[in-house]
């Protein structure tokens, strides 16, 4: 009897090793080629809801109100434009087009105060590539026109940061990610690559952005930036 439950235990032992060593499934990467969309245009919802791509889950906000429609969250863009025209022309694209392929995501910010991405299953994120977009370019370069100083251009002090924030189970995380798309004058012009497997397994991503240029009614510069290939190595 002893001999048998020692070879059970051994067994069981065996097996969690193996299960231990086992190699973690790698992520199906986002690219959203998956998703339909026109020559030059962007993926907007009739209504507020999720999308996917890859191993990931993408929420996208529709508001309707007396002024219009608006969308906040993930914006699947295939725009190719470099410079900004006003009246929000390009403010959807970014460095001339997708990082890989055709189609990217701008992200638009998330009033709803809710989680922008989602894993269909909880995992470390290698990583993604971030660009600005020229809309964020423009301020950059030539002011944004609204902030307490004037609206004048970036300054050797001024900033423009993305902070990735990521949770498991709805804890966060007790880690996150700072990206400086832009920092005095000098900002991110072409596709970077970002690594974000220091925020460790989790199954939910949330994005946030800050600038030194403000007024009474918060930042001005505006809350854009553009994404792709999300989960590459």
């Amino acid at each position: 009897m002893k001999k048998s439950i020692l070879f059970v235990a051994a067994l069981v032992m065996t097996f969690a090793a193996c299960q231990k060593n086992e190699p973690e499934k790698a992520l199906a990467v986002a690219d959203f080629e998956n998703i339909n969309l026109a020559s030059e245009s962007v993926y907007h919802m009739s209504e507020s809801g999720i999308f996917e791509s890859g191993d990931f889950r993408f929420q996208q906000e529709v508001n309707v109100s007396d002024w219009g429609t608006y969308y906040y969250g993930n914006i699947v863009s295939n725009k190719t434009g470099k410079e900004y025209k006003g009246d929000y022309q390009n403010d959807m694209s970014a460095a001339g087009g997708a990082h890989a392929g055709q189609k990217f995501v701008v992200w638009t910010g998330s009033y709803e105060g809710l989680d922008s991405v989602f894993l269909k299953e909880a995992a470390v994120v290698p990583g993604f590539y971030v660009c600005n977009t020229p809309w964020v370019v423009e301020a950059i370069l030539n002011g944004d026109g609204m902030s307490d100083d004037g609206g004048a251009p970036f300054g050797d002090n001024d900033y423009f940061t993305l902070t990735i924030h990521g949770s498991l189970n709805g804890k966060a995380v007790n880690s996150e990610v700072t990206v400086d798309l832009a920092k005095g004058k000098t900002y991110i012009q072409e596709w970077a690559y970002v690594d974000l497997s220091s925020l460790g397994k989790v199954d939910a991503i949330t994005f946030s952005l800050a600038s030194s240029k403000k007024n009474s009614y918060g930042m001005t510069t505006p809350a854009y930036f553009a994404f792709d290939d999300l989960g590459a190595k």
